[in-house]
């Protein structure tokens, strides 16, 4: 099977992602928030802006995320949610950018239930830090995750009633992990359903 092409990748995510049901989850005493899996266009190849949380945060010090955060009583949606935090964080501005769909909501240990939003970013894309959420943006290749036997195993989690592997996934000295790799992890979950 030949690889697809950014174009034709994206249009095929977009399917997929209109074509089934996603699970949705409220969970008591958890605060729905939204993230951003943007896909953005390198050399041919799709790649994702993720950010290095700065030292010192209320909450996921130091940790690398897609940007987002917590849904604002004036956010019409979560894909509202994800596009207002991508320019709030990384300068991202709402017309740059097209969802394709929404993946499975992802609970978190710290009382998060996430929405990852796919999103095509159009080029050119320049990034405009906040340095009070973001200490370092950087772009991963979308194919690092592609197959979970190249990242390091971490066990098996429990929680919520769910059974999960986890994993993290080395990239240029850092270490990929947690709900993030979760989120991307479901990406490919995806388009190799079917």
């Amino acid at each position: 099977m030949q690889p697809l092409d950014h174009r034709a990748r994206l249009e095929e995510i977009a399917r997929r992602l209109a074509g089934r049901r996603r699970r949705e989850l409220a969970i008591p005493g958890f605060r729905p928030a939204a993230v951003l899996l943007g896909l953005l266009e390198r050399q041919g190849d799709a790649v994702v802006p993720m950010i290095v949380r700065p030292e010192g945060m209320r909450a996921h010090s130091g940790q690398i995320a897609l940007p987002g955060g917590v849904r604002d009583p004036q956010d019409e949606s979560l894909v509202a949610t994800a596009l207002r935090e991508a320019e709030e964080e990384l300068g991202i501005a709402p017309d740059q950018v097209r969802p394709l769909g929404m993946l499975d909501d992802v609970p978190t240990p710290t009382g998060f239930v996430i929405t990852p939003v796919v999103a095509e970013i159009a080029g050119p894309c320049c990034y405009a830090a906040n340095p009070d959420e973001v200490a370092e943006v950087f772009e991963a290749p979308l194919d690092l995750f592609a197959d979970p036997a190249h990242a390091e195993d971490m066990g098996e989690r429990r929680a919520m009633g769910m059974v999960y592997r986890l994993r993290a996934y080395p990239f240029e000295g850092r270490r990929i992990w947690g709900a993030t790799a979760r989120v991307m992890e479901s990406l490919f979950e995806l388009l190799r359903a079917g």
